[in-house]
């Protein structure tokens, strides 16, 4: 007997192309700015630095804002989300304006570049746990896979489209891009405004405030954490990867290398929209696929000397990926009930990037020893995080789908 399909609300593809005008901003910042920033005589560091400087305020504030979520309201943190990603692409495409016309240059220019990156990572860090915890709210539990494959579909095609759009604006000028998805912003904001926000979440002072470390939480982290760790160290080293390994006497390595990211990207929306969304797989069965195919392909494009082999190991690490992401997301938000939607989803983006923080410390230093290592590392991470899910009672309690019937889900608050 098919699967009855629940329709969702169409408030979930208005948060999804926030989350599209994130990625897509996200994106371009990290394909555009190195190559400009260098122009503006910024050296390597201090562009580092900008980016490590809103990753590590992302990381911050996060749980502040998914907690707040909580307490205000849905909409407010998604509306002040949007806006401060918005402000921070504005900000930036102004500095550096600035900068090509030489009225800014040193420290002021890199002060003001670091600032705008600050702001995103402050305020733009709102979005998306507000966004899955409005998502939790106005979905059911069988549903609740599909609603977040859906709401990250979103990302995924910001990451597809924001280099493709950004190759065509860029022919008008550097800054056009960063303008074009700032207006998307405020664009999906004023669709936000008349969508109805769920009830707030009254947090009683009787109920004790949700920790990381909560049996509830951490499991799942761990997991998330481990797939951060492996994305980051494909992404950071793959175009390496191509240029001394699968093409050493191409000069468009990095032609081929985007085709491969692009291959990944529609691996992940597959993984979204067809296994999580129509297929309507549980989160319990996301997760251990989204692992094995994860554990396979990178085991298998440590050993890849053909482009045919590469680009299908990316293709199915994507479909991995975009089964793992919304089977994490999910089975949290079924973890800990409804009053803590908002926080369990903040700890979740305080703990994705992560691998961008860890990467550039633990990768390049392997692949510099062999090429084929820092894929081998992520496909032991990964086998380590499949023996650590058959064991971990909170995720056989999802493999299980205990939260059918057990509708009190503090039930494993104390349980270790």
């Amino acid at each position: 007997m098919s699967k009855v399909t629940e329709k969702l609300p169409n408030t979930i593809w208005i948060l999804a192309a926030g989350l599209l005008c994130v990625g897509a901003g996200q994106s371009v910042v990290f394909i555009t700015i190195p190559p400009i920033a260098r122009d503006l005589g910024l050296n390597e560091i201090q562009i580092g630095s900008i980016f490590a400087s809103s990753a590590l305020a992302w990381m911050i504030l996060s749980p502040v804002w998914g907690s707040l979520s909580d307490s205000v309201g849905r909409k407010k943190i998604v509306i002040i989300g949007l806006l401060g990603f918005a402000i921070s692409l504005i900000l930036f495409s102004f500095t550096i304006s600035l900068g090509q016309k030489e009225l800014m240059t040193g420290s002021l220019l890199f002060f003001l570049l670091v600032a705008a990156r600050l702001l995103n990572g402050m305020f733009g860090s709102a979005t998306r746990p507000s966004a899955g915890a409005w998502v939790a709210d106005i979905t059911s539990i069988d549903s609740r896979s599909r609603a977040f494959a859906r709401l990250d579909s979103g990302f995924s095609m910001g990451r597809i489209l924001g280099p493709a759009i950004a190759g065509l604006l860029l022919l008008v000028s550097y800054t056009a891009p960063f303008f074009f998805f700032a207006a998307g912003a405020f664009i999906v904001i004023i669709f936000v405004l008349f969508q109805q926000s769920p009830p707030k979440v009254i947090t009683r002072e009787s109920v004790k405030k949700l920790s990381m470390f909560d049996s509830r939480v951490w499991p799942f982290l761990i997991v998330s954490a481990v797939f951060g760790i492996c994305n980051a160290s494909l992404v950071q080293t793959s175009s390496f990867f191509f240029q001394d390994v699968i093409m050493p006497s191409s000069e468009n390595y990095i032609a081929f290398a985007s085709v491969g990211f692009m291959l990944s990207a529609l691996g992940v929306l597959n993984g979204q929209l067809l296994v999580a969304d129509r297929l309507q797989t549980s989160p319990g069965t996301l997760i251990k696929l989204g692992i094995i195919l994860n554990f396979l392909s990178l085991f298998g494009y440590a050993f890849s000397s053909s482009l045919v082999q590469v680009y299908i190991c990316l293709f199915f690490y994507g479909l991995g990926g975009g089964m793992l992401g919304p089977g994490i997301s999910s089975s949290l938000s079924l973890s800990v009930g409804k009053e803590y939607q908002g926080t369990a989803g903040g700890f979740l983006g305080m703990v994705i990037p992560v691998g961008h923080v860890v990467s550039p410390i633990i990768s390049m230093p392997l692949y510099i020893i062999s090429p084929s290592l820092p894929y081998l590392i992520g496909a032991c991470l990964m086998f380590f995080a499949a023996l650590f899910i058959f064991f971990n009672k909170r995720h056989q309690w999802i493999r299980d789908k205990s939260y059918r019937e057990d509708r009190n889900l503090e039930v494993f608050e104390n349980s270790q």
